[in-house]
């Protein structure tokens, strides 16, 4: 035994002629709230067959309490389909369920004067007619069940409200979930559709979708079949979907979660996707991790994060943002740097023997320093090989061993870039985050990690301008005019060699793979 749901829309019953129309129209005209129903135009000028268009309301009206009379005047084009699927695989419901519309108490007066007012296209007074059609070729139990909107401005074509109706109404089926339920959910609107699909899935165990599909015969004549399709296929587009939506909202991490319970994913989508989770994380699988401390490596990852960075703040996520983004600052401080000492051609003599100061100075995990091979050499001869690097020595102190480690302070890195290179293009956030003396209140990245506070669009706003007086309005503007194109300037002035991808449209690629 099986139960069918089917939902109705503005064209489930069409006027084949219009021959009886007029006189018809005229016993209901003048209890109606529009009068302009009164000659339907045909569907097709070009074919007489199509029938003519009347909205629901207006049609249920005219005809509901004289289907046998006048039976040759109607059609049921997409009952039709269905009745025939049932006939031609021998199934017979127990029960019908019919979802009907009406929307009269969202609509007033002045709004339902008018033919194009959704209200006439409800369909609850097709009831009369679709109890004559459906006993007709049915011998089991009919329900009709309304969907009846209650707040202004949120009709049956409004996805939440729709949803919420739907879910309403479901709820008071009194139905055993083991048996086969057939859904129809092909009229009414897109919201109607897409919640009915929703909550079937969600509440019946045993369901298949009973659609109509049109096609062209031999004869070029248009025709109409239907099929039923197993739920799990719909289960599995709509997860299909819900990844869609995660990849192209910046979370594929998410979207690889939903597909790894989903069969026939293609494997080169599969592949691309674990690609883009490892550029959100930094990470390429191609490269040895021992390449993390070269300036063409770390340079990529500085272009790839400042991509990120935009996305996460269009999304309004700051603490990626803002986190990345003084990661990002530090690390060109760093290649910026090496980029510039490698042309440095000075040496030194160091334990009797010559070497480069530009091999004297590594980056490691711990951050940029001397290299430990002259650990062991005097304070003055350490000052000397910083002093051959263009370090601005004068400017700090240095009486201990542990004094040497300022070469990885962000205020001493950018001390000593300026040293090299007074002309390259800074900007006021990277400038205000390696001022030594700023308020450390005021970085939102230390307040973020360190005592897990939380931050404001304007804040944000502040921070990205370095504190300076401005009349930004947005976080977008702040970051791209004011951070993003003078770090790409500057990447550019030192002729630090990168690779640009938009990410939008290659997450944009990677959703529309997937099928």
């Amino acid at each position: 035994m099986t139960i069918w749901i089917v939902t109705t829309g503005n064209s489930d019953v069409i006027l084949k002629q219009d021959k009886n129309w007029g006189s018809l129209y005229s016993e209901v005209r003048y209890d109606l709230e529009c009068t302009e129903f009164a000659s339907p135009p045909p569907k097709d000028p070009y074919n007489q067959e199509a029938g003519y268009t009347v909205p629901a309301r207006v049609l249920g009206l005219v005809y509901g309490n004289k289907p046998d009379e006048y039976e040759s005047d109607l059609k049921f084009p997409l009952l039709d389909t269905y009745y025939q699927h049932f006939l031609d695989e021998n199934i017979e419901p127990e029960r019908i369920i019919i979802l009907l519309t009406d929307q009269s108490e969202i609509f007033n007066q002045d709004q339902i004067i008018y033919e194009k007012c959704p209200y006439w296209q409800d369909t609850c007074t097709l009831r009369p007619l679709l109890e004559w059609y459906l006993q007709k070729k049915f011998n089991c139990q009919l329900e009709f069940l309304h969907l009846t909107p209650k707040n202004a401005h949120q009709g049956i074509d409004n996805w939440n409200e729709t949803l919420s109706l739907v879910e309403e109404a479901f709820c008071k089926l009194d139905s055993n979930p083991l048996k086969r339920v057939y859904v129809s959910h092909q009229a009414g609107t897109p919201a109607i559709s897409s919640a009915v699909q929703f909550v079937s899935l969600g509440r019946f165990q045993k369901v298949k979708f009973l659609v109509s599909n049109e096609y062209f015969d031999e004869n070029y004549e248009q025709k109409s079949k239907s099929e039923a399709i197993e739920s799990s296929n719909y289960r599995r587009g709509i997860q299909i979907q819900k990844a869609k939506q995660l990849i192209i909202g910046g979370f594929p991490g998410a979207a690889l979660k939903i597909l790894e319970d989903i069969d026939r994913i293609d494997k080169g989508a599969i592949a691309n996707l674990k690609k883009i989770i490892d550029f959100f994380n930094l990470h390429s699988t191609l490269i040895d991790s021992s390449q993390d401390f070269t300036i063409p490596e770390a340079t990529q990852r500085i272009v790839d994060a400042l991509d990120l960075i935009g996305f996460f703040f269009n999304q309004r996520n700051y603490l990626q943002g803002i986190t990345l983004l003084a990661a990002a600052q530090e690390t060109f401080l760093k290649i910026a740097l090496l980029s510039q000492l490698a042309m440095i051609n000075e040496t030194v003599i160091l334990n009797g023997s010559s070497q480069k100061v530009s091999y004297l100075v590594e980056w490691i995990p711990r951050g940029l320093f001397l290299k430990k091979s002259i650990n062991y050499q005097s304070i003055n001869e350490k000052k000397g090989v910083l002093q051959k690097l263009r370090f601005p020595v004068k400017n700090f102190r240095f009486n201990t061993d542990k004094d040497f480690d300022v070469t990885n302070k962000n205020f001493a890195l950018i001390a000593w870039l300026k040293n090299i290179d007074k002309t390259f293009a800074k900007w006021p956030l990277l400038l205000w985050y390696c001022d030594s003396n700023r308020n450390t209140e005021d970085d939102l990245r230390n307040q973020l990690m360190h005592n897990l506070c939380g931050v404001e669009e304007k804040e944000v706003i502040d921070y990205l301008l370095g504190f300076k007086n401005h009349q930004v309005n947005d976080v977008m503007s702040a970051y791209v005019n004011h951070v993003k194109q003078p770090f790409l300037n500057a990447i550019n002035y030192f002729q630090l060699d990168y690779k640009r991808e938009k990410l939008n449209k290659k997450l944009q690629e990677i959703a529309d793979s997937l099928i």
